[in-house]
């Protein structure tokens, strides 16, 4: 029985990251029958309980070395692990798991990496050294490709897949649930913009301008529901949008997990929001979106499905972002069908990751 230990940003109950590990146990197991998982987790209990997997605390070195220790492989991912936009400790902490691996001569598997930004010297040289010693890299996105090759990374070879989420089946989540959760806030049947926002070191004008349009959308006939992907952080961000308001709107202000904010994304009309994930979720249910891209992997998605950049959170204009609303309210039709058709293929992209640690177990 094949036993590899999962390694990524698990247990800080952040819906898209518990999401992307859902879909990479789904794909993995229907690969890989009978395969053993240990997560590294900084909530083993709940990882253990949601995931039905044996879970470790992450920052535990003794009980991660001997976990990989008795592992056949080490999956280093999904996600955008490797950055330094947020401080360095994250290529640290990444790299040094990976490291720990092939010194007890595991093989290593990147598995559907977002990579960079990676702008500090320290960090740029850290992958480098490191990820030219791993024995399969995916990455979610050219950009990314481009990113590691030129840091230097000549080996193994970087093949271009996608985001483990694209991997989901949409006609498996059960569209009830979230609109059981809706009723359940009191709303009726009128269309349905979500807005999901985080915190972000930019400032707090974007919170300004997204309040007003949202007060617009409200005006013209819509309900707005404020939809946190990661409590507390993003319920603070949420609420505080709503707070600026005029118009009457929902904010979903408890912790939902992530198979119940992908049930509720199904349910959506419109999608403005911030977050990758956000915007993956809504793209799998075809639900044309809005961005406000605050990091450059979003807009990478963007590209990946026909879709044009965002308004950049850095400098949202509510002139731009209300005339983009509208725009993508006119042709909600075509973008919703346009998704369809791009995300489709990515489904088949996405799941070829667990296919490529299928063979890289067998090699060993």
């Amino acid at each position: 029985m094949p036993k590899v230990v999962i390694s990524g940003y698990y247990g800080f109950h952040n819906s898209g990251d518990e999401a992307i590990l859902h879909a990479m146990l789904l794909a993995l197991r229907n690969e890989i029958p009978g395969l053993e998982v240990i997560v590294l987790s900084k909530d083993p209990d709940y990882t253990a309980r949601e995931f039905g997997v044996r879970a470790i605390p992450r920052d535990k070195p003794g009980p991660v070395y001997q976990a990989i220790k008795e592992s056949d492989l080490l999956i280093s991912g999904g996600g955008g692990l490797l950055q330094d936009i947020t401080g360095p400790k994250s290529i640290i902490y990444y790299l040094g798991i990976v490291s720990m691996a092939r010194l007890l001569g595991k093989p290593v598997f990147l598995y559907a990496q977002g990579i960079g930004p990676i702008n500090t010297a320290m960090g740029r040289t850290l992958v480098r050294l490191v990820v030219n010693r791993v024995n399969s890299v995916t990455v979610r996105d050219t950009d990314s490709k481009d990113e590691l090759a030129g840091l230097g990374v000549t080996r193994p070879s970087l093949e271009v897949t996608a985001d483990p989420v694209l991997g989901l089946e949409p006609s498996l989540i059960e569209r009830r649930k979230g609109r059981d959760i809706l009723d359940s806030l009191g709303m009726d049947g009128r269309p349905l913009v979500g807005i999901s926002v985080r915190r972000w070191k930019g400032g707090e004008t974007y919170k300004k301008v997204i309040a007003r349009a949202a007060d617009d959308l409200v005006a013209g006939g819509w309900q707005a529901l404020l939809v946190p992907m990661h409590c507390p952080g993003d319920l603070t961000a949420c609420g505080e949008v709503m707070a600026q308001m005029k118009e009457k709107a929902f904010l979903l202000d408890h912790h939902t997990d992530y198979l119940s904010l992908l049930s509720l994304t199904a349910n959506l009309d419109l999608a403005i929001g911030m977050r990758l994930h956000f915007i993956i979720f809504s793209a799998i249910f075809s639900v044309p979106v809005v961005s406000i891209p605050y990091d450059p992997k979003v807009n990478r998605f963007l590209q990946s499905v026909g879709l044009p950049p965002g308004f950049s959170a850095a400098k949202l204009d509510y002139d731009q972002l209300s005339a983009g609303i509208k725009n993508v309210i006119e042709h909600r039709e075509q973008i919703s069908s346009a998704l369809k058709q791009q995300v489709a293929p990515l489904r088949a992209e996405a799941l070829k990751n667990a296919s490529l640690v299928a063979e890289l177990l067998k090699s060993f």
